[in-house]
């Protein structure tokens, strides 16, 4: 990358203007140039969360080997964990819906985000439990926040086989 100085403001401009038309005129490049300029302005809106911790998977039941009752189960939930160092979320996840729990439980509010921008507000009883819909096919993402600090957890596929 070459670096240019400018003398005055007017030059500055124009070579500001010079590397901004590309982005303004997606089109050239048909459809996957807009793809392109939609997902690296998807990438950069999620900077907003930078303050917020991520949540790391600490456990998800679908790595186990062996998992404990594999064979008397019809229907086993899957359980995944969800840690940071102010928070953590444990979650059930089954056909039906999720079951989660934060921890610690003080002032707890969660809301769950889906990769296509969909929102659901949950509530937290005084013990941090909550419950959401199944989440289907998508990705999807925890904003938590309790006891003063807030965190994300990472993007996963949370259906229950997934």
């Amino acid at each position: 990358m070459s670096s240019r100085t400018f003398a005055d403001d007017d030059a500055l401009l124009a070579a500001l203007h010079e590397a901004l038309a590309v982005t303004r005129a997606p089109a050239a490049d048909g459809i996957a140039g807009i793809a392109a300029l939609t997902a690296g302005a998807q990438a950069a809106f999620s900077f907003r969360t930078m303050e917020e911790e991520l949540a790391s998977l600490i456990y998800d039941s679908l790595l186990d080997a062996d998992p404990v009752g594999a064979g008397r189960a019809a229907k086993a939930a899957r359980t995944v964990v969800f840690e940071s160092d102010a928070v953590s979320v444990e979650m059930e996840i089954t056909d039906d819906g999720i079951v989660g729990q934060v921890a610690p439980p003080v002032g707890a509010s969660v809301f769950a985000e889906a990769s296509d921008g969909t929102r659901i507000a949950v509530v937290c009883d005084e013990l941090g439990c909550f419950t959401l819909p199944t989440p289907g096919h998508g990705m999807l993402r925890l904003h938590i926040a309790a006891s003063g600090s807030t965190a994300v957890t990472e993007w996963a596929h949370l259906d229950p086989r997934a």
